[in-house]
């Protein structure tokens, strides 16, 4: 199914000071076994990056391919490390999800409230609001 796909990524820095990041995108939501997954392409400077998000009853992992590789699980009380790999190179990022809230009916909404450690460089909270729509 085709979705239109609304992020809105806000990060706030060790001093309190938030940066938002948005991005509105289409996509292909797809049901397989009890697991939903969209998936959708951004192309920034030029170079494509395709990003998969499974949606699970408690968890939401989220992978990127191309121009950026990673993969972020979030669970609330979990920690998870995982690579980040940019063309500046790969960082180990830790996040602590304190919150995660997945609503689904004719269209789906994830709130997902995590603090990140970017390991020997940078932690911060951030907070991620993305609605899908069928398109």
């Amino acid at each position: 199914m085709n979705v239109n796909i609304n992020i809105v990524t806000t990060q706030f820095n060790e001093l309190g000071e938030e940066n938002v990041i948005k991005s509105n995108v289409d996509g292909t939501l797809y049901q397989k076994k009890d697991h939903k997954y969209i998936i959708y392409k951004e192309i920034e400077n030029n170079e494509e990056t395709t990003t998969s998000l499974k949606i699970e009853d408690e968890q939401i992992t989220i992978k990127r391919f191309g121009a950026l590789d990673s993969t972020l699980r979030f669970k609330v009380g979990k920690v998870d490390i995982s690579s980040y790999l940019t063309q500046q190179g790969a960082f180990v990022i830790e996040n602590h999800t304190k919150e995660l809230e997945i609503v689904e009916g004719n269209d789906i909404s994830i709130y997902i409230d995590y603090d990140i450690k970017i390991m020997d460089m940078f932690t911060g909270r951030n907070i991620i609001k993305i609605d899908i729509k069928e398109k």
